[in-house]
């Protein structure tokens, strides 16, 4: 199983995007693990852990090979340009060395 993790902040260093966590908890299907961590089920990609911080979110997702997961990725970052209403921002993905334990 590969996991990706994105770090994903706004391009503007002093904007911020709260409404982020709002919009994805009002438009998607989702259960709160913790105040700042919930997974949304977003359609066509499945769960994918989200985790709130103070200026930016973490996005966990997995799949059962590359291709999977790569595939995911660019759908969940059309669903989350979509969400912030134009606002540029950044995904700074990475392959993670384990798999989030909300998953396992």
């Amino acid at each position: 199983m590969i996991t990706m993790t994105a770090i994903v902040r706004p391009v503007e260093p002093l904007r911020s995007f709260p409404v982020l966590g709002q919009n994805l908890r009002r438009h998607y299907e989702h259960t709160l693990l913790f105040t700042d961590q919930m997974f949304v089920i977003f359609p066509g990609i499945g769960a994918v852990l989200v985790t709130e911080h103070a200026n930016n979110y973490r996005f966990d997702v997995v799949g059962n090979d590359q291709a999977i997961a790569d595939h995911r990725i660019m759908k969940l970052e059309a669903y989350i340009l979509n969400e912030t209403g134009g606002q540029r921002i950044r995904f700074d993905w990475a392959k993670a060395a384990r798999v989030p334990l909300p998953f396992r």
